[in-house]
């Protein structure tokens, strides 16, 4: 997957919504849009607090719940994007690599493991996580610096998005293709960490 990932382009989806940020951070929220998965209150922010849209642009990219309709539709007209369909492997890769931010904030009874935040630590977009959550545990365990939000609270997250999206390195600012150099040191030392470990064990 890394290997692969590595020599991933950009897809036309990941250049629509390069384009449609004209230089904003990017939030992406991808995979299945619902509820369970903070969808609401990423909008609730955005509808409370319509000021971060100047620094920040959000798109909800895989198929929507039909329960999320009206979410989707306020989100579209805060300025945000949204992709009601299923996205392959390759868009959701080259999003990955795009984006400045993932989503993985879940309602407090959708507490677990996230696929999305493991692609987003492998691929360097910063997980935006629900405060007290499994996933704020488990990055406390590693070289991971999530933006924690307080589930419900807008002006707490709206702040932090903010101030999260203030503090871009110029480095990603000026080209989000040092990704891949940035992922390569990372995932290199995971490699050789976990070979060292194995031929220890035998």
């Amino acid at each position: 997957m890394h290997d692969r990932a590595m020599s991933m382009e950009t897809s036309q989806l990941s250049r629509d919504v390069l384009a449609a940020a004209g230089g904003r951070a990017i939030l992406c929220f991808l995979g299945s849009v619902r509820k369970s998965k903070g969808f609401q209150f990423l909008v609730d922010i955005l509808s409370d607090h319509p000021d971060l849209v100047k620094d920040v642009f959000v798109v909800a990219a895989g198929r929507v719940d039909p329960a999320s309709g009206g979410d989707c539709a306020r989100l579209i007209s805060a300025g945000g994007m949204v992709v009601d369909r299923f996205v392959s492997d390759d868009e959701l890769l080259s999003l990955y690599k795009t984006c400045d931010f993932a989503w993985c904030c879940y309602e407090p009874g959708y507490d677990q493991a996230s696929g999305i935040f493991g692609r987003s630590v492998q691929l360097g977009a910063r997980p935006i996580i629900r405060k007290g959550s499994y996933l704020e545990k488990y990055a406390q365990e590693g070289a991971v610096a999530p933006v924690c939000l307080i589930y419900g609270d807008t002006r707490d997250a709206a702040a932090n998005i903010a101030t999260a999206a203030a503090n871009r390195s110029d480095k990603v600012l000026d080209s989000r293709s040092d990704k891949a150099e940035r992922l390569g040191e990372i995932v290199g030392g995971w490699r050789s960490d976990f070979i060292q470990k194995i031929r220890a064990a035998l």
